[in-house]
């Protein structure tokens, strides 16, 4: 299967660290805490609207805007995000 070769090839554990550094350059574009994970929950008001708006994908959990970076996304990603969210 082509994504599990990619997988392999890359290594969970680069792929981990990419994500990461992903999640937490928006965390401190966002002015959040570093954190453990790649994803990053955020409060704001409008948040997903404002980022649908932008063609951004994320969810909604618990009135918090959720979003998870992989492989796929960028520091471009990161930009856009806090653009859209007006940060």
């Amino acid at each position: 299967m082509p994504a599990l070769d990619l997988l392999d090839e890359v290594g969970i554990v680069a792929i981990h660290r990419h994500d990461l550094g992903l999640a937490n350059a928006l965390r401190e574009r966002l002015g959040l805490p570093r954190g453990d994970s790649a994803i990053v929950t955020v409060s704001a008001e409008g948040g997903l609207e404002r980022l649908r708006a932008a063609n951004i994908r994320a969810s909604a959990r618990a009135g918090a805007v959720r979003l998870s970076f992989h492989l796929h996304n960028t520091e471009s990603d990161v930009e856009a995000v806090a653009r859209a969210l007006g940060r």
